[in-house]
């Protein structure tokens, strides 16, 4: 090959050093396939515990009730006295027999015995929140304060982690320590004393950490009749 033809393939070889020194980093060398990017930070116990106490500070643990005014048929003896039981503690009060229609009885209409709220229970029947949205109306008996907050294992992936944590309730309203309810509901006293254990699924989103979904722990059901 003559000078010519040698002088060509150097400059031909030339031309395409740049192009390779100017390719991209093969996905093996760049951080984000390594998986940096992917990696989340852990998730500090102080942190959970003080998320999760803030939503509970602002969202009491309720149980659903029932719609006011409470209707009762006149027979009904076992759930009117359930009701006696909520009038001794300050929260209902009766207001007499009355008849409402009733597209199922014979005549079209049936005899209740109705219910209303006090004043004080005026205060204390409220709209359903959280995870009870869809109840017209709930009784609240306590504010659940953490006292413990164990950390899982972070799934990278999912950008999750679960945590377990315990608490007790405190602001225990004077009603819900009434005798006329603990001894219609002879469970209800052990369920404002002693504390419980949740689990709640945590997810790391635009920098932070925060709950994946609102916390929905036990509850004690006022309209079940046994507990």
């Amino acid at each position: 090959m003559g000078k010519a033809g040698l002088r060509r393939v150097f400059l031909t070889a030339a031309c395409f050093m740049p192009v390779l020194a100017c390719s991209p980093s093969s996905p093996d060398e760049s951080g984000f396939a390594s998986g940096e990017e992917d990696t989340v930070p852990r998730l500090d116990p102080g942190e959970a515990r003080s998320i999760l106490q803030r939503w509970f500070d602002t969202h009491l643990q309720c149980t659903p009730f029932f719609a006011m005014p409470w209707d009762l048929p006149v027979d009904a003896t076992y759930s009117r006295k359930r009701a006696q039981a909520f009038i001794d503690a300050g929260l209902l009060r009766f207001e007499g027999e009355q008849m409402i229609p009733d597209p199922n009885s014979g005549s079209g209409r049936r005899q209740v015995a109705r219910y209303g709220p006090t004043p004080e229970g005026a205060k204390q029947f409220r709209p359903g929140a959280g995870d009870l949205k869809d109840m017209p109306v709930t009784l609240c008996y306590g504010r659940p304060v953490i006292s413990d907050v164990e950390i899982g294992t972070v799934d990278d992936m999912m950008r999750q982690v679960d945590v377990t944590y315990r608490y007790r309730l405190a602001n225990i309203p004077t009603w819900a320590r009434a005798p006329s309810l603990q001894a219609f509901y002879p469970g209800f006293k052990d369920w404002l004393a002693r504390e419980e254990d949740a689990r709640q699924t945590f997810r790391y989103k635009d920098g932070s950490w925060a709950l994946e979904q609102d916390p929905s722990p036990a509850r004690f059901d006022l309209r079940q009749l046994a507990h």
